[in-house]
C-alpha cells in the first residue's frame, strides 16, 4: 500500500503519506476514510506527504476527481510536502485556482507544514486567543 492515511486524535487533520505507486487499492482504502472524516467534523485540513511517487494507476484518476467535485469545498487547508519538484510547483500553481488555501513544503519542514495545516488562519479568526 503506498498511501498510508492517519487522522489527528483531536483536530479536523487528516494525513496520507504517499510512498511509492498509487494504485486503486490505495483509493479504495483511503477515500472512504477521509469522507468520513469529513463527515464527522464538516470542514476539515489536510496534510499530504509524498516522499517517493512512482505514479498511479489510470484507474484511480475518476475516483481522484469525483472525490474533489464531492468534497473539496470541506476541505479548508490543504499543506503538500515533498522534494519532488513538480509537486512543489503543481501545488503554488493550483493555490492559484483553487478553494482551499494550499501550501508547498520540502520534506525536511514536515512538522512546520503540520502546524501550518493546524493553525493558519485561526489566529486572525480568534484574535482574543
Amino acid at each position: 500500500m503506498a498511501c498510508i492515511y492517519t487522522e489527528h486524535p483531536s483536530e479536523p487533520l487528516a494525513e496520507i503519506r504517499v510512498v511509492g505507486r498509487v494504485t486503486q487499492h490505495d483509493m479504495d482504502e483511503v477515500l472512504p476514510k477521509i469522507t468520513a472524516f469529513i463527515e464527522r467534523h464538516g470542514n476539515i485540513r489536510l496534510l499530504e506527504i509524498v516522499e517517493v511517487m512512482k505514479g498511479f494507476d489510470t484507474s484511480t484518476i475518476l475516483d481522484g476527481i469525483k472525490f474533489d467535485y464531492n468534497h473539496l469545498q470541506h476541505i479548508t487547508h490543504a499543506a503538500i510536502v515533498s522534494d519532488i519538484s513538480w509537486i512543489g510547483l503543481l501545488t503554488r500553481a493550483a493555490g492559484m485556482i483553487m478553494p482551499v488555501s494550499l501550501r508547498a513544503f520540502p520534506l525536511a519542514e514536515v512538522e512546520a507544514a503540520r502546524e501550518w495545516a493546524l493553525t493558519a488562519d485561526r489566529e486572525a479568526a480568534n484574535p482574543a486567543a
